[in-house]
């Protein structure tokens, strides 16, 4: 239809004969408008519609083929992929809004020693947005309501996704070791108060802390709502309209894992995610509600503390990103150090030389040696416990 009025108005203008193409008037004026907005058109649909065939494709092609989509409840599923033999197992969870992409230089050292999974969080990656029961009664019939009391998209509601993920879906061997970076590692903290007597360790990466926006005038606050939550919404509204697809084809763009050596499968993903619309509104999610996230760890830690028996260990490096401003990073340091202080004491805080929150792909040895070093201290225990 488009095509036959768009040509059924040439020939409106081509009639009107030669005075109409010799005084380059009107008729001149109204071909060039029309090719104008057959440009228009095309700049804005095409876009998004390859977009979204390519992702159509992409989501069988590059689905890592050694993990699998665990049911955690009412059909969401999760991605989770595990690799060696436990006890224990070590369960590692990503930085703010990245997948388990982020531990592929780190896994495959641990797998050699003990069991290790990785997995995405709710929306992230492969993984299913939280999905949410509006039923109005809890019961048999309505599935129970009760998981709508853990708000999606904060640390609540994740250490209840993960609990369900490795203890339900799959039976994981416990003890379990968690490996958490920023708010990986607040996951780890709340799941370790939430189901104490499945954790042996935790190894905190560059952890998020619940007083960072108190400090320094609440600078990381000001950059955290007015800065990083507005490029991930523009980089979601790109996706939407294939936009992004064309910069990073242009080169405009990079995926964010960059400065290793990753598996081509690994790159091609990640540029996968950023040109995915709802993989984009998840980690704009993440971002957003972290301040829940923060309240909801301050009232745990005043129903109940890290058990005095969980190992604990805080890897930081010299900096939080040696590329962001010095009061970004001098604030972010100092929010480590007051979670050390405060809450554990008695923790091993480790800084790795030449790094910042990069390490878990620049820098992966650093890490896994670590792991290593508590699987290794806590079968000692287990070892001494079982006589």
């Amino acid at each position: 239809m488009e095509h036959l009025s768009l040509s059924y108005c040439h020939r409106i203008y081509t009639s009107k004969g030669e005075q109409s193409s010799d005084s380059g008037g009107g008729g001149g004026w109204g071909r060039r408008l029309l090719k104008a907005v057959q440009i228009l058109i095309v700049i804005t649909l095409v876009p998004p519609f390859l977009n979204y065939a390519a992702l159509q494709k992409e989501t069988q092609e590059l689905r890592p083929d050694n993990g699998q989509l665990y049911d955690v409840a009412w059909g969401q599923k999760l991605f989770k992929k595990c690799h060696g033999k436990g006890p224990p197992t070590v369960i590692l969870d990503a930085p703010t809004g990245m997948t388990s992409d982020v531990w592929e230089l780190v896994w495959p050292s641990i797998a050699k020693f003990s069991r290790v999974c990785v997995y995405d969080r709710a929306g992230l990656g492969f993984s299913d947005r939280p999905l949410k029961n509006y039923s109005q009664s809890d019961g048999e019939d309505a599935k129970s309501n009760i998981r709508n009391r853990w708000h999606p998209f904060t640390i609540e509601r994740m250490a209840d996704d993960l609990n369900k993920l490795i203890t339900a879906s799959s039976q994981e061997p416990q003890p379990f070791i968690l490996v958490g970076a920023e708010l990986g590692a607040l996951v780890a903290q709340f799941y370790t108060q939430m189901f104490e007597n499945q954790v042996a360790g935790i190894l905190l990466i560059n952890p998020l802390s619940d007083d960072l926006f108190e400090l320094d005038s609440g600078s990381w606050e000001k950059h955290w709502y007015g800065n990083l939550i507005p490029s991930f919404q523009s980089l979601q509204l790109g996706a939407a309209l294939g936009l992004v697809r064309l910069a990073l084809i242009v080169g405009l763009i990079s995926q964010p894992l960059t400065g290793t050596n990753l598996a081509d499968d690994v790159v091609n993903r990640q540029k996968y995610l950023l040109c995915h619309p709802k993989h984009l509104s998840s980690v704009v999610d993440e971002y957003h509600f972290i301040n829940e996230s923060f309240s909801q760890i301050r009232t745990m830690r005043m129903l109940k503390t890290v058990p005095s028996n969980v190992s604990v260990t805080v890897l930081s490096g010299n900096y939080y990103d040696e590329l962001m401003p010095s009061h970004l990073n001098k604030a972010w340091a100092k929010s480590e150090q007051n979670l050390l202080t405060k809450y554990y004491p008695r923790a091993k805080h480790i800084v790795i030389n030449s790094s910042d929150r990069h390490m878990l792909y620049r820098n992966p040895d650093a890490i896994s040696e670590q792991v290593i070093k508590m699987i290794k201290q806590i079968r000692n225990k287990l070892r001494i416990k079982n006589g």
